[in-house]
């Protein structure tokens, strides 16, 4: 999934298909959702290299990043129903050992589900400690109407190409 400037998916999709391209998958699917400025991306490259792939072009290229503001690994996606969500949380949560901590995070458009409810629900079937300032995973639930996307992610694995331009800015200072 990545995100634009409201009203700049046309140009966000033409960016996101030359990006792809250099990544080496020159088939990706872009397309607009109903929601202004997300995206829906399916691409060949694995997901979880995808964010480094990304940030590495951005140091090298960062010319190509103009309207692309974010892109978020989805592992999963399902209906927008508690019970469906909770069990494919708990199928895609294995991989945090009991040593880690994990935070939730909930990201909602037009959905009128409470965050809250949803968090106590994916939250009861971790049980693994919480840190909310640095968590060693991010168990993202993207709920778009009556969509849910779900991963379970390292924090770096979030991509912000507002985030990796003021990074480099820092390295020059």
């Amino acid at each position: 999934m990545a995100s634009t400037f409201r009203y700049g998916e046309i140009k966000a999709e033409q960016e996101l298909h030359e990006i792809f391209n250099v990544l080496g998958d020159s088939f990706a699917e872009i397309e607009s959702t109903s929601i202004s400025g997300l995206l829906k991306c399916l691409t060949h490259i694995d997901l979880f290299s995808l964010p480094g792939m990304l940030a590495d072009l951005l140091k090298e290229e960062p010319w190509r990043f103009r309207y692309v503001l974010r892109i978020l690994p989805i592992e999963k996606v399902t209906k927008a129903e508690i019970d469906i969500i909770r069990r494919c949380v708990r199928e895609i949560s294995e991989k945090i050992l009991p040593s880690q901590t994990f935070r939730i995070t909930v990201e909602k458009r037009h959905n009128s589900m409470r965050s809250i409810d949803l968090i106590q629900a994916i939250a009861s079937d971790i049980e693994r400690k919480v840190n909310l300032s640095n968590p060693d995973w991010i168990v993202l639930v993207e709920v778009l109407q009556d969509v849910v996307g779900l991963s379970v992610i390292k924090p770096h694995q979030v991509f912000s190409s507002v985030v990796a331009m003021r990074k480099l800015g820092d390295d020059f200072i």
